[in-house]
């Protein structure tokens, strides 16, 4: 990787940056004893949220060819698949979910800004993703500005089972 900016990284760090805004939005104003609880639903929780977009933010680093450590904890808990649970004890606390998720999205763009144009057209045929996204910068693309909004959607509909407005 060579400290650069590509036409790809410019069009991709800004809008990842942006996911921190959005999520703050959505839950600042949460309370911190309800931010690890699916309100007797089977909703995800914001906790589990922003750890899932959190750990798939770093696994779009490492698709690109950056360093990102990813813990096997983290792995049980937010991988595909990993079922959302109303159990505080296993989640970051509601500070701690939203600072680890801040840096982790900005980490990642700081890293995007130094990729070269060949990180993003290296070939994701090694992943899940490669019939419908033949390139790596078409995975990242979409594991930071298509998949953290899909997800802050939920925490937008989890604002509603709450009893919450709209996000402000």
């Amino acid at each position: 990787m060579q400290n650069t900016t590509t036409t790809v990284s410019a069009s991709l760090a800004p809008p990842t940056r942006f996911m921190t805004q959005l999520a703050g939005m959505l839950v600042n104003d949460i309370d911190a004893d309800k931010f690890a609880d699916s309100l007797g639903t089977t909703i995800n929780h914001p906790a589990f949220i922003l750890g899932h977009l959190s750990y798939y933010a770093g696994m779009a680093m490492q698709l690109l060819g950056g360093d990102m450590e990813l813990s096997d904890e983290d792995t049980e808990l937010y991988q595909h698949g990993a079922e959302c649970k109303s159990d505080p004890a296993l989640y970051p606390s509601k500070d701690a979910a939203i600072a680890a998720f801040n840096e982790r999205i900005n980490t990642v763009a700081d890293f995007i800004e130094t990729c070269d144009e060949a990180a993003f057209a290296k070939s994701s045929a090694e992943t899940p993703f490669f019939e419908k996204m033949p390139t790596m910068g078409a995975v990242a693309t979409f594991m930071l500005v298509g998949h953290v909004p899909f997800h802050l959607g939920q925490i937008s509909a989890w604002r509603r089972i709450a009893g919450m407005g709209s996000a402000s």
